[in-house]
C-alpha cells in the first residue's frame, strides 16, 4: 500500500512539472512584460487609461453638537484623556487643512497675478515692436514713392528741357515753308 501512496505523489510531482512551467514570484520586469505581452495580444481593443485622482478634501465641518460632554464632577474618568486627546488631534487637523486650503488659495491667487503681470508685458513689448515694424514699413513706402516722385520730376524736367530746346530751336531757326 505505501507504493502506490508513493506512486501517486510521484506522478502529482512530475505530473505538475509535465503539465505546465511553474507558478514564481514575477519580478517587476516580468510582471510588466507580461502585461504588455497581454495588451498587445488585442491590439484593436481601446486601453482604458484612468485619470488622475483629484485630491481629497476632507475639511470636515464641526459637527453641531458635542459627544461626551464632561460632567460637572471633580474627578475625570480613565477615558476622558483619550477622548480629549482625539478632539483635539481633529481641530489640529482641521486648523492646518484651513491653513493649507488659504496658502493655496493664496499661491494660486500670487500665481495668477504675476501671469496677467507677465501677459500684459508681453502684450505691450509685442505692440511696441508691431508700432516699430508698421513706422519702418511705411518709411520705406515713404521712400519709395519719394524716389519715385523725384524720378517722374527729373523725367518730366528732361521732357521739358528737351521740348524747350525743341522750342527754341524752332524760334532760331527759319520756317523753311515761309520762305
Amino acid at each position: 500500500m505505501s507504493d502506490t501512496k508513493n506512486k501517486s505523489s510521484d506522478d502529482e510531482r512530475t505530473g505538475s512539472a509535465a503539465a505546465g512551467p511553474k507558478k514564481h514570484h514575477f519580478t517587476p520586469q516580468e510582471l510588466q512584460k507580461k502585461q504588455l505581452d497581454k495588451l498587445l495580444e488585442k491590439i484593436d481593443k481601446p486601453v482604458h487609461i484612468p485619470s488622475r485622482p483629484s485630491p481629497k478634501k476632507s475639511n470636515k465641518e464641526p459637527k453641531d453638537y458635542v459627544k461626551n460632554v464632561q460632567g460637572s464632577s471633580a474627578g475625570a474618568g480613565s477615558g476622558e484623556f483619550h477622548v480629549y486627546r482625539a478632539g483635539r488631534r481633529r481641530e489640529y487637523a482641521r486648523l492646518r487643512n484651513m491653513e493649507l486650503e488659504s496658502k493655496e488659495e493664496r499661491e494660486q491667487r500670487e500665481y495668477e497675478e504675476k501671469l496677467q503681470e507677465k501677459r500684459a508685458q508681453d502684450e505691450e513689448k509685442t505692440d511696441k515692436n508691431r508700432a516699430k515694424r508698421q513706422r519702418r514699413k511705411q518709411r520705406a513706402a515713404n521712400n519709395k514713392l519719394s524716389k519715385r516722385k523725384a524720378e517722374d520730376r527729373s523725367d518730366d524736367e528732361n521732357e521739358d528741357e528737351d521740348g524747350q530746346e525743341e522750342n527754341k530751336r524752332s524760334k532760331h531757326e527759319p520756317d523753311n515753308d515761309e520762305q
